[in-house]
Formats: structure tokens, sequence, C-alpha cells
């Protein structure tokens, strides 16, 4: 095998061992915001206008969501308060700020949370001059009409108005930026890109960009999407949104890892089953008519499914799962029911779970079942094939589970992965972290974390609840990930011809990461899979405190589990941090949150839950002291306290 070779094979290991080699396509990007909405546009003139060159956004919903009367409400109330803090900031620069300026900012409401206290929290995606600004969301925080804070990485812009005559125009041409993009994009691109032009949030300013839309497929045959932003100015790459991310009848199932278990299904008639008998379909209708669907053990050695994900193609949906009984799997020869109903269960537990803990009504909370698509054998191409992996895809709100591979891997298909997968979507639809830098490694952190709760929340005997990521897939018994100690899935690897170690951070390196490297193995030690080990590692020290699981008592001491000494962390349960981390993602996480900001955000969801009683003061301190243990610092200038 050559020295490239070589190394693609760990890079797709990497994919398998991260969120069970999840290629996660989700559309992440915010709603494209042109215009006010009603409630606060009708007194701010127009922004400028957008360059005559613009084309149409790729991949953008440029349709906001909707909201009831309550959340409108507070909707009007967080953009006539913006109002109010930009002509703040106009006056303390020592200028009125005029309906031009003022409009040179609007805002598209993607979420509103309206609280008992009446604290609201109105998130917005941002537009500049007319044009989206990529990482320039925000949260407005208030109480009873008053100004509380924002979260936010892009500060409120009040331009003067010599700075808005002309339209924004590129100094670069369209072609000069889709030669940067392809510079930037992992493989060979399988169609034309789609070229926009946004501002992207960089250094505190809106900076006018270039969206190149590259679709393709990666060594291991996974689809790669991406979003990639270039300078308009110079032509520099700036960073990526990755579309591509890497895991009412009852009836009874033998699933693999979990037993028997008790499945929701809907019972059909002859006419109403496209099998066309009678019987039971795996369709959830206590979940929003969620399904699991059969692709029927086919492969995808002519790119169907590959070609369909990249919307080349038909849904690649497969059939109802179907069955006379209602008991699903017990012909132990037939795997394919047992697969089925494994994927069903473990969806409607993480829906349970995050109804039942958040009170979140499904992924998008909007009572909307998601689509499973189980018993795929493998991505086939032209670059060879994987067997060994789960993804998400977000415009079809569905996920997609293979069988694994024989003498190697089990299917794809415990419960943290169906936790893990659908907490990409759940991601998507509040923080909707870039995909680029510390937030997506952010990103996966959450998907472990939430998914490690599921499998909490399931507290199945047969599989009992632990801080390993993907234990039950691989037959070597090795998981994909350790919570308690991310490093012990460091591995070797041959990089031109030396030994290269490579795996999981466990302690954050001083001054965050580096991703300016154009080394290809540098880059890899930056992987989104690895980087997210940081989140893990926090959250298991907020959770059980400096304490070694009882199968590595042999192997580990407590000083092993910390960064900075400190084996006296409180431990404040898994259940509370989960609160903690959910509030959070939901509230004060936005798409350019990198860990301090992370710590900043958890730190100020632990201050609301101790205002509200909710909490005790070693509680929210505990939040601190984890972040220490891990060696990440609060953000310069912020409010919130060290560890004391």
């Amino acid at each position: 095998m050559s020295m490239k070779r070589n190394l693609l094979a760990s890079a797709t290991l990497l994919a398998i061992a991260g969120t069970t080699a999840t290629a996660v396509l989700v559309h992440e990007t915010p709603a494209a915001v042109a215009a006010h909405t009603a409630a606060g546009a009708s007194s701010q003139a127009s922004p400028a206008a957008a360059p005559a060159n613009a084309p149409a956004f790729a991949g953008i919903n440029t349709s906001a969501p909707q909201l009831d009367s309550v959340k409108q409400a507070a909707v009007a109330r967080a953009e006539a308060l913006l109002r109010q803090r930009k002509t703040a900031l106009a006056a303390a620069a020592g200028r009125a700020a005029s309906a031009q300026s003022l409009a040179a900012e609007s805002y598209t409401p993607r979420d509103a949370i309206v609280e008992a206290d009446g604290s609201e929290h109105v998130r917005l995606a941002r537009s500049y001059r007319g044009l989206p600004v990529v990482g320039g969301d925000l949260v407005v925080h208030s109480r009873d009409g008053q100004w509380l804070s924002s979260s936010a990485t892009l500060d409120l812009q009040v331009p003067d108005d010599a700075a808005l005559r002309g339209a924004p125009t590129p100094n670069i041409a369209p072609d000069r930026a889709v030669a940067a993009a392809r510079a930037n994009f992992a493989t060979a691109p399988l169609a034309d890109p789609a070229l926009a032009t946004v501002y992207f949030a960089d250094a505190n300013r809106p900076k006018l960009a270039y969206q190149v839309h590259l679709t393709g497929l990666g060594d291991d045959g996974i689809p790669v999407d991406d979003l990639i932003y270039i300078d308009a100015d110079n032509a520099q790459y700036l960073g990526r949104k990755s579309n591509v991310l890497t895991v009412a009848a009852q009836g009874d199932a033998f699933t693999l890892n979990r037993g028997k278990v008790k499945l929701d299904t809907s019972q059909v008639t002859a006419a109403e089953n496209p099998g066309g008998a009678a019987g039971f379909l795996l369709t959830d209708e206590k979940r929003g008519k969620g399904q699991t669907r059969n692709f029927e053990g086919k492969d995808t050695s002519q790119l169907e499914l590959v070609f369909a994900a990249l919307g080349l193609g038909d849904r690649p949906e497969g059939k109802p799962f179907y069955d006379a009984d209602n008991l699903w799997g017990d012909n132990q020869v037939d795997l394919s029911q047992r697969i089925g109903g494994e994927v069903h269960y473990g969806v409607a537990k993480t829906w349970d779970y995050y109804l039942k803990q958040h009170d979140r009504h499904g992924i998008y909370d909007d009572g909307v079942g998601v689509v499973a698509v189980a018993n795929i054998t493998n991505f086939a191409t032209f670059t060879g094939s994987t067997k060994t992996n789960a993804f998400w895809y977000t415009p079809l709100k569905s996920m997609y589970y293979l069988n694994g591979e024989a003498g190697v891997s089990n299917p794809v298909i415990a419960l943290d992965v169906a936790g893990h997968e659908m907490s990409h979507g759940v991601a998507a639809a509040t923080a909707a972290f870039l995909g680029s830098g510390e937030p997506v490694g952010l990103n996966e952190a959450n998907s472990d974390i939430n998914g490690t709760l599921v499998e909490f929340f399931d507290n199945n005997p047969k599989d009992p609840p632990d801080y390993l990521i993907g234990e039950s897939v691989m037959q070597d018994g090795k998981p994909f990930r350790y919570m308690f100690k991310p490093s012990l899935d460091r591995r070797t690897i041959v990089y031109n011809g030396k030994d290269e170690e490579i795996g999981s951070y466990d302690c954050y390196p001083q001054g965050g990461f580096d991703y300016s490297s154009t080394d290809r193995l540098a880059q890899v030690r930056v992987d989104s899979h690895f980087t997210s080990g940081i989140g893990n590692h926090f959250f298991y020290l907020l959770s059980e405190g400096a304490k070694v699981p009882a199968s590595h008592k042999k192997t580990l001491a407590k000083d092993d589990l910390v960064c900075n000494g400190n084996t006296k962390l409180l431990a404040i349960g898994n259940k509370t941090a989960g609160q903690i981390w959910y509030r959070a993602l939901r509230l004060y996480m936005t798409e350019q949150t990198n860990y301090p900001l992370a710590r900043e955000a958890t730190q100020q969801a632990a201050a609301d839950l101790l205002d509200r009683g909710l909490l005790s003061k070693k509680q929210a301190n505990a939040v601190a002291c984890a972040w220490e243990a891990v060696s990440v610092p609060l953000p310069a200038g912020s409010a919130q306290p060290a560890c004391g």
C-alpha cells in the first residue's frame, strides 16, 4: 500500500471511529435574511441593495419558521431592543443613527423561547446590506421587555452613511473564487459549483465573500457536500459549512443489542400497505408518524444512494418494513427485521429522551417524526466501499444505517448511534454550528453527549449505559471514543514513511486548535472527531468527577483524568449536566461558538438554573471547574467566574 493510500485508509477509520462513520448531511445554513419581519421592519428604511451579480443562494432555506403569536410578540420586542441598542452604540460613537444605517442590518427569526419568569430568548439570523451574514447569528436575551444580553460572535454593526454608498461589489471574479474553493475541497467535484454572494463574520466584522457550493465523493465513498466561503477581496479561504458531518399499534422486537423490546407500530389494511398485504408497518403514530424503512440489503454499486443524497436522483427511502403478526425479528436466520426493529426502537427512545428531559417535541420541535432507512449493505463507489457507517441527511430529515462488515463490525444500529445522529438534527435546528474549526468539533461532542444520555435514559440491562461511544459496533469490542479519557482512542499510522500517532484530545491546547496548516497529517490531527474529545471530557468530569470507571481501574488513576491536577471535582450527575448543556446549546451557542465560548455559554446556562433555584452554587461552580480540568479558558472579557 502506498503512503497516500495508507493515510487515506486511516482517514477512513477516523470517519468510522468518529461518529460511527457518521456522514451527516446537514444543510445547517441559516435562513437567508433579506428583510425585516413585519413586526419590526415598518419603521426602518430598506437596506442597501444586494450586488446585481449576486446569484441565488445555494442550499439556503429562505423561509422563516412558523411562530405562534406569543413568540411573534417576543420577536417584535427583541427587534425593538436591537434598534435601541444600535442607536445607543451610534450615540456612543458620537453620531446619530440614521434610518439607513439602522437598516443596514436586518434579522429573520429562527426560534423564540418564552419562559415562565418572563425571560425571552430570540434566535435571529442576520443580514447586512441585503446579504446573509454567515456566522452572524445571535440570540437576544431579555426579561419583561428589558435587554439583558446577547449571544453572538459578531458585534452589532452600525455603519455611518458614507460606508453604505453603492452596492457591495466583489473585487475578484467568480472563477477565481471557485478555484480557491476547489483548492480547499477534499475531492473532485461531481457537478458544477453554485455561487452566491454573502457576508462572512470574520474578526468581528462582516466580510464580503463568495459562497461556493461543491459536492463530491470522499475517499471512503461518503458524499461530501460543502459550502465554502472565499474572501471576495483577495480569494482567501474563510471557512465552510459542511453539509456532510460524519453517526399506534404496539408489537415486540427481538433486537441484536437490547433483547426483546416493545415497538410502537401501525396496523394497515392491504389497501393501505404498498406491499399489498394486511399487517403492520414500522410507523410510529405516537411520535409524529416517524417511519423505519427497509433498503432490502441492497448496496449502492450504481451510486444511486449517493446521488440521491446529493439531490441528483430519487429519494433513497427503500420500502416500508412489513410484518404480518407484529412480532419482529423472531426468525433468527433473517436479521433484517431485527435490524429494523432495533433502529425503530432507537429512534423512539431518542424522541422520548428529548421530550421527557428537555420538553422538545421531535428533532425540530415541530412534532414531526423522522425517517430511518436500515438494512443497507454498503456504499460502493469508484474509489472503494464502506460497510461500517451511519449518517443523517437533514434535507430529507432521514437517517441511514449500514449493516457492517462480516468479521469486522456489526450493523451500525446501536442506541447511542441513533441518539448521536438525531442530535445532529437538533444542533442544526439550534446553534447550527459551522462545519469548520472548533464549532464542528463541538457539533460532534454535542452528538456524543446526547447519544450517551439517550443510553442512560433507556437504562437497558442488556446494554448497560456507559461513557463509551459505539462500543457494540466493532467486533473486537473497541469503542469509537472514550469520554472519560478521550486519548485512549489513539493509534499509529504511517505517514511519509514514519509512524505517527493520532487520536482525540484530553486537554485543550493553549491558544486553541491550529487549523492553518495545509499538511494532510496536521489536518487529520484536528479532525472534528478528535477535537470533540474536549467537549466529551468536560461532560464526563462534570457528570462523574475524576472517577475512574471500573473497566479501567487497573490502568488509570484519578490524575490521568484531569489536565490541571484537580481531582476533587464535584460530580453533579449526567442528568443535571445534560440540562445545563442543552440550555446552553439552545439559548447561548451560535454558529461560530468555539470552546471558550462554549464554556461561557454553559456557565451562563448554569447561572440561569441557579437563579431559578434549580441548581446549587456548588453545582454551578462545578461547570467552571470541569472546563478548567480540561484546560479550556473563558473568552477575553467574559463576566463569568473562574472555578472557586
